[in-house]
């Protein structure tokens, strides 16, 4: 009898822990209503890259390329005629005119610092540009480059204003030079919109850098 009460006592006891180790319904519903862990922030990263356009589309950057050739051929005959004092064509020579190219290149203003022509630093900002701007310019993975070019089109603006001051404090305005003004301020507007539409380089250059 002993033996047998032993038994069912054990029995009773394994029952009991059995039953304590099964959760109970209440326990189930409790779980049940916990809120799911958020998404971390790579998982919310990753969605919003899938979310964004692919990159920048194919005639942006044809269009970007033509503008910097365009500009890099104003800026270097431009600077062709600054140091040879040849007469622009197509421009007016006449003093007291609205256009008057000679009057533009030759002026004070023309110099940056005394030393320095401006044609000179237009040529140099086109022959950066026409590789930034171009296909090739574009599809590069570095982040760097991109700030770059955008960084240069905020420097050309700012010359643009510059010369704009100048030419209305000479009096006359350079055909050639309004021409260089507006292709910058066209690759200022295209630049700052592909870098609100596809970041720094887009989704492809975003996506080919190594972690």
């Amino acid at each position: 009898m002993a033996n047998a009460k032993g038994r069912a006592g054990a029995r009773s006891a394994r029952t009991a822990a059995a039953v304590a180790a099964t959760p109970t319904s209440r326990q189930a519903t409790r779980r049940a209503k916990e809120p799911e862990p958020e998404p971390v922030e790579d998982d919310l990263a990753e969605e919003t890259q899938e979310r964004r356009p692919p990159g920048q589309p194919a005639w942006l950057q044809y269009l970007t390329l033509l503008l910097a050739v365009i500009g890099l051929g104003i800026s270097a005959y431009e600077t062709w005629a600054h140091f040879n004092g040849n007469h622009l064509a197509g421009c007016p020579t006449g003093g007291g005119g609205t256009f008057n190219c000679g009057a533009v290149i030759t002026s004070p203003q023309s110099m940056v610092f005394g030393v320095i022509p401006v044609a000179i630093l237009g040529l140099a900002f086109y022959l950066a540009a026409v590789p930034l701007f171009s296909p090739w310019g574009w599809r590069l993975p570095w982040r760097l480059v991109h700030q770059l070019r955008l960084a240069s089109v905020v420097v050309g603006m700012g010359f643009v204003v510059y010369l704009i001051s100048a030419e209305l404090t000479i009096g006359s305005i350079c055909e050639y030079c309004t021409g260089v003004h507006v292709v910058t301020f066209l690759l200022f507007c295209v630049t700052v919109f592909s870098v609100a539409i596809w970041g720094f380089g887009g989704r492809q250059a975003e996506t080919d850098t190594p972690a």
